[in-house]
């Protein structure tokens, strides 16, 4: 049978920018992997978007086709899957930066410490890589 879709979902504090794209090509074989976002518009499902997080990394873009878009009481919550391993390679690295950043601000919040976007790689990566992507965020728990 199937495999099991995994998802990311994207840490709302950070701005997300989801442009429609033209496609030009035929979407097969997309990943397992899903990103969840929350968009203020809606989407229409195979509809080609470009990614970017522009307080992470302002010069990165990923592409990815909508999968699913589901109307909520603050917007809409998207799905989005991706075709290629450098796709997936890309949206994987831009939301670990997400999640790196989350962790960091939460160190100063919580524990008083202010830590270099380096250091909070190493200790995040130490504590949550082998998490990552999970459905709840560790910060949290």
């Amino acid at each position: 049978m199937g495999e099991q879709k995994i998802f990311i979902r994207h840490p709302d504090e950070f701005p997300i920018e989801l442009d429609l794209q033209e496609s030009h090509q035929t979407i097969s074989g997309t990943s397992q992997l899903q990103l969840v976002c929350h968009s203020e518009k809606p989407f229409h499902s195979g509809e080609a978007i470009a990614i970017k997080i522009p307080s992470i990394a302002s010069q990165l873009e990923v592409s990815g086709t909508i999968d699913s878009c589901e109307n909520t009481p603050n917007g809409y919550e998207l799905g989005i899957t991706f075709n290629g391993s450098d796709a997936l390679n890309r949206i994987r690295m831009l939301e670990q930066l997400c999640y790196i950043q989350r962790y960091r601000n939460h160190v100063l919040k919580v524990e008083g410490r202010t830590i270099s976007n380096q250091d909070a790689a190493l200790e995040w990566i130490g504590k949550y890589a082998h998490l990552f992507p999970c459905v709840e965020d560790p910060v949290d728990s």
